[in-house]
């Protein structure tokens, strides 16, 4: 025999076996009710158990149940065509209907009940299947002769109230008692399935309050049921009672596991109709009817509404999950940490900054972002313990909650690890690397956003310095240079909004001649505090704040030789430098145009200083804006010439009227060889290009000097005098 064969056999004698022990008692305990004279089932128990027996073993349930229930008949009616009759009866409509389930449901119909098809099931199994082994009975009636020892009016030959009893206790027992058969049949076949069944029950009563609740509630069902089928006959102990049974239970099973609670009031429907002395009024056929339907009725109403009040439990769940997970990368956000800190009310706090993650990402697409902080995120969880964990963020970031001491060693560690396990794009390694800051939080003393934010800029920064920062015990250090970035920077865009700008002037001399112009210098203003360019300039430059200054300075330039000009006292030629991020901006060269053109000043009025960095190197739109001006009338000087991107090959290709000594060349050109032939060597390609040359950082008349024999035109510094307001000039 194969597998599949042994397999099906040993279900089918576990199901025998377990149907031989379960069938006599179900006939045993089948609650009855004697009326007119006659027995009539209440509900038939061994119908439910039927149904329990298919949901547990489908298709192999079939042939064990055609011989326990044949069995049962026979012994119970010591009649062959009888037990035959009522063995097709009672279970061919069933198997009917349970295909016919199968066949709407799907493959998985037999699977969680109190919610998948439940209408379907009410419809078919519990309602359709009754009636037809009554209708099939009732043609049975007709061929068998009646049998005294036989309960209830199975072979009536006419449509009576018992007819109608006899076809709700199937109900009942289909809709009601199959739960209390099913899980203690699911146990016995499956003992795992034991552990189950107490775990979803325990898992509603982790909590104190959740406890309390339960042993209340417990405690209130079994007083009454207590009062309910004790055997006095009291006035204050009748059938009026029930329906806080129904009460009890609605709660119950809104508060509890529904599978508990549905078992529960299985078993107390049971010892109800078997011990409640004054349930019904006794010779009422229409007691008992009332009786029936009312339980049928409240139990659907009972499935029902735990089917959707769990059903709703779920969608919040599901939407819980989601608030805490991220849509993209599918793993924890920072929602999920800042509830896991309120669990954990200290710790530290990581970041962890995926260098190059961005720019990798601009050409390999989202996707491989995703998949790379996937990767990152999944790799980081395996090496953390209890009470920790990794959160996705937006960004080039990802979150660690860390306990415990050596954090740094274990970050060290961490990052050591990352760098060895290369992620893979389509066969091709993305080079990431990795720098963390961390510092220790308090749900008392520190706001997670703003830790998050300042870590973020922290761990950039820790690049630089090993991959690794690690904040002082109260995060005071780092964090108050983080911070004070933050305040100047809230300043500097205050004062740009409010064009609050102080311009100041330096003059530029020539060597040989009377002449000279003046380089216009921008302070910013913030309350009374004047904020200088070495404090200003990095941050405007790194949150693209240049084009905005720059224009600011431009137009306040501006005006002010537009009222020198009205007052009949022109200033000298002004020069304004102009950022190199500036000049990629598009419409920059047109502003600067309509601006000159609103107020009236000839471009020969100022010269546009321009520093040779990275914004030009190779970039159309720079070179294009340099071009433009030049052509509008306006000179261009190149500032810091000698250093960075300011090059010799460079000046072979770019426009320019002036080229302005890097002062570092300057500073120690009288003792310096090299300083002077790299001086004498630009002042001679200058004169090539026909080109002006300014010194920066003159301080004595043996610089000015020297600087003049070397070729240079201009000089600038504190020996031409220091910078003082634009409107002092002469």
């Amino acid at each position: 025999m194969s597998v599949h064969s042994i397999n099906l056999l040993k279900k089918n004698l576990t199901a025998f076996g377990l149907l031989i022990f379960f069938m006599p008692f179900a006939h045993f305990l089948s609650p009855t009710y004697l009326v007119a004279d006659r027995i009539v089932y209440l509900c038939y128990l061994p119908y439910g158990l039927a149904i329990a027996t298919i949901y547990i073993f489908g298709r192999s349930a079939v042939v064990p149940l055609y011989l326990t229930f044949f069995i049962t008949f026979q012994l119970c009616f010591s009649i062959f065509s009888l037990a035959i009759a009522l063995t097709f009866a009672f279970l061919t409509p069933l198997f009917v209907c349970c295909w016919l389930t199968r066949r709407w449901i799907g493959r998985r119909w037999r699977y969680n009940l109190s919610n998948q098809g439940l209408g379907i099931r009410l419809l078919l199994l519990n309602t359709l299947a009754p009636t037809l082994t009554m209708l099939l009975l009732a043609g049975f009636g007709r061929q068998l002769p009646a049998i005294a020892e036989m309960p209830g009016s199975y072979f009536a030959g006419r449509l009576d109230m018992f007819s109608v009893l006899s076809l709700q206790n199937l109900i009942l027992s289909a809709v009601l008692f199959t739960v209390l058969f099913y899980f203690p049949l699911r146990m016995l076949a499956q003992p795992r399935s034991g552990f189950t069944f107490y775990r979803l029950c325990c898992a509603r009563l982790a909590l104190h309050e959740d406890r309390l609740h339960a042993f209340l509630w417990g405690g209130l069902l079994a007083a009454l049921m207590l009062l309910l089928c004790f055997p006095v006959r009291h006035m204050l102990i009748s059938s009026y009672l029930v329906p806080l049974v129904f009460v009890i239970f609605t709660y119950g099973i809104m508060r509890f596991t529904s599978r508990g609670v549905l078992w529960l009031w299985a078993l107390c429907c049971l010892l109800l109709m078997r011990f409640n002395l004054d349930v019904l009024p006794v010779n009422s056929i229409f007691s008992a009817t009332f009786l029936s339907s009312a339980f049928i009725a409240f139990t659907i109403s009972l499935l029902h509404i735990a089917a959707g009040y769990w059903k709703s439990r779920r969608l919040q769940q599901i939407a819980l999950t989601l608030a805490v997970t991220d849509p993209m990368v599918q793993r924890l956000n920072l929602r999920a940490l800042q509830k896991k800190l309120k669990q954990h009310a200290s710790g530290t706090l990581c970041y962890l900054y995926l260098h190059q993650l961005k720019f990798l990402g601009c050409h390999y697409g989202l996707m491989m972002h995703t998949y790379s902080k996937r990767c990152i995120i999944d790799e980081i969880g395996t090496q953390l313990q209890a009470n920790e964990g990794v959160y996705q963020i937006t960004g080039d970031g990802v979150m660690l909650l860390l306990q415990g001491e050596g954090i740094s060693e274990r970050l060290a560690q961490l990052r050591v690890r990352l760098k060895q396990q290369q992620i893979f794009w389509y066969n091709q390694p993305i080079d990431i690397d990795y720098a963390f800051a961390a510092g220790k939080f308090t749900a008392e003393n520190s706001n997670l956003y703003c830790l998050a934010g300042q870590l973020s800029y922290l761990a950039e920064q820790a690049l630089m310095v090993g991959g690794v920062t690690l904040l002082d015990d109260d995060n005071s250090r780092l964090i108050g240079q983080v911070s004070a970035r933050v305040l100047l920077l809230r300043e500097i865009k205050q004062a740009l909004a409010q064009r609050d700008i102080v311009l100041f002037a330096q003059p530029v001399v020539s060597c040989k001649e009377e002449r000279h112009y003046y380089e216009v210098l921008a302070r910013l203003r913030s309350s009374d505090e004047i904020i200088m360019p070495d404090r200003f300039m990095p941050l405007i430059a790194e949150f693209r704040l240049s084009a905005q200054f720059d224009r600011l300075v431009v137009e306040k330039t501006v005006e002010f030789i537009h009222q020198r000009q009205r007052a009949n006292n022109p200033p000298p030629r002004l020069a304004i430098n102009l950022l190199p991020m500036t000049l990629t901006d598009p419409g920059i060269v047109n502003d600067i145009i309509a601006l000159f053109q609103r107020f009236s000043v000839l471009s020969e009025a100022v010269i546009f200083e321009v520093t040779e960095e990275q914004g030009l190197i190779n970039n159309p739109q720079a070179n294009g804006a340099i071009v433009a001006l030049r052509q509008a009338g306006f000179r261009i000087a190149i500032d810091d010439f000698g250093t960075g991107f300011a090059n010799y090959e460079r000046v072979k290709h770019l426009s320019a009227d002036i080229i302005k000594i890097d002062g570092l060349f300057v500073k120690n050109s009288l003792n310096d060889n090299i300083d002077r032939i790299i001086i004498k060597s630009i002042c001679a390609i200058a004169r090539e290009k026909r080109v002006s040359v300014v010194a920066e950082y003159v301080e004595t008349e043996a610089q000015k000097q020297l600087l003049t024999e070397l070729g240079v035109d201009y000089i600038q510094g504190w020996l031409t005098g220091q910078p003082a307001p634009l409107v002092s000039i002469a």
